[in-house]
């Protein structure tokens, strides 16, 4: 444990990958700030006992960071880097919203289309459910199958099935609860509608297409370069293996790395893939979540939830799965995203993600305002030798 310990913080001020072929960083951090956030990210994990962590910002549509700190595997004391594979739980959402959003575009699906075409020995609690229930968790729907074991693999159709003698909790659009069942519903959608698997669609129409060489859905027994593993830790025992889940869920499917969701991030900013209607509809078509009238208020769209920090929008999912934690981001009308993997089961990724976008704020704010003083200076200099004093010192003071 001492070995792990003394390798853990030897390797805290970051180690970046050079070998793995992804948009580079570009040195547009102001070095001040740059220093600031190796900080936080530093406390952070020393504070909350990370052992891992990857790193990715992207700012106004430059990839402005990309790094790994600790330890992806304690044990082999391999480094984190960008791109150290990590399971991402429910950041995968999103990914099979955009999925289904891309069939809604090619004509294949309605988001309006009812689960009874697709599941036709579904009970008929289910007719008034549809697709866009499925994706904003306001179908009704259990939050699980009820014969979900996370410790045994089953087909998808099986846990399906499975639900049909479930009560629905609340008449389908009435209500928002969070609900995994309906992305094993939304998995098994896409299967039929393209007649390809699940894990096939998704890597031959959205992964390799657009370069996420690392993004695929979990597998136990697959080769999988650079996975990180998975760790717990708990007070006066220290780290431990975590418990690895056979179960694998379409709620938290895949595995990937900063470096693949950097590359996301700007095929969403691009507008490729999808039109640039339907990349907002993911986050534009929102159901209130918040039980109360206190700002800011919280929104669930297709895969993501919605809200504002610090005046600005944004977008953003956390991921939870036995030995990982993630967050993912988006100041969508900046161009700007964060996204921080974690091989720590304990640990609060958001805390850091926020960190940073506090820094990145403050940057912002600081850059306006040398623009708008170098801005107020060449004013001056025009209007000072024949306006007011009066004049000259509104518009400085602007």
């Amino acid at each position: 444990m001492k070995a792990v310990r003394w390798l853990f913080f030897l390797t805290l001020m970051g180690v970046a990958s050079c070998t793995y072929t992804h948009p580079t960083a570009t040195p547009a951090l102001a070095a001040r700030t740059r220093k600031t956030l190796e900080r936080v990210i530093t406390e952070q994990m020393q504070q909350q006992h990370i052992t891992g962590l990857s790193v990715g910002i992207i700012s106004h549509g430059q990839v402005v960071l990309r790094q790994g700190y600790g330890l992806a595997n304690a044990e082999q004391a391999v480094p984190a880097s960008p791109a150290s594979v990590y399971k991402i739980g429910s950041v995968s959402k999103q990914m099979v919203a955009t999925a289904i959003l891309l069939l809604v575009q090619q004509g294949q699906l309605q988001l309006t289309d009812s689960l009874p075409q697709f599941f036709p020995g579904a009970p008929a609690s289910w007719n008034k459910i549809t697709v866009r229930h499925l994706l904003n968790h306001t179908s009704g729907l259990p939050r699980d199958s009820p014969a979900l074991d996370n410790m045994k693999e089953q087909p998808d159709s099986v846990l399906i099935q499975a639900a049909y003698t479930s009560s629905l909790r609340f008449v389908p659009g009435t209500q928002w609860r969070y609900c995994n069942l309906g992305y094993f519903l939304l998995a098994d959608i896409i299967r039929q509608r393209t007649h390809e698997s699940f894990a096939d669609f998704m890597q031959a129409h959205l992964f390799t297409p657009y370069g996420l060489r690392q993004t695929r859905t979990t597998s136990h027994t697959a080769l999988v370069p650079q996975r990180a593993a998975g760790y717990v830790y708990t007070e006066g025992k220290g780290l431990a293996n975590a418990q690895d889940y056979l179960a694998l869920r379409p709620s938290g499917a895949f595995l990937s790395s900063v470096d693949d969701l950097l590359q996301w991030e700007l095929l969403i900013q691009h507008q490729q893939l999808l039109s640039g209607a339907n990349w907002e509809r993911l986050w534009t078509d929102t159901v209130r979540t918040s039980t109360t009238r206190q700002e800011p208020l919280e929104y669930y769209g297709y895969g993501w939830d919605v809200t504002t920090y610090h005046g600005q929008r944004l977008v953003h999912h956390d991921g939870t799965i036995p030995g990982f934690t993630s967050s993912y981001l988006r100041f969508v009308d900046a161009n700007t995203a964060i996204i921080v993997l974690s091989n720590a089961d304990n640990a609060y990724p958001k805390t850091i993600a926020l960190g940073i976008a506090d820094l990145l704020l403050a940057e912002n704010t600081k850059q306006r305002t040398r623009k708008k003083n170098r801005g107020a200076q060449k004013t001056t200099a025009r209007v000072g030798a024949n306006a007011s004093p009066q004049l000259t010192n509104r518009l400085v003071g602007y």
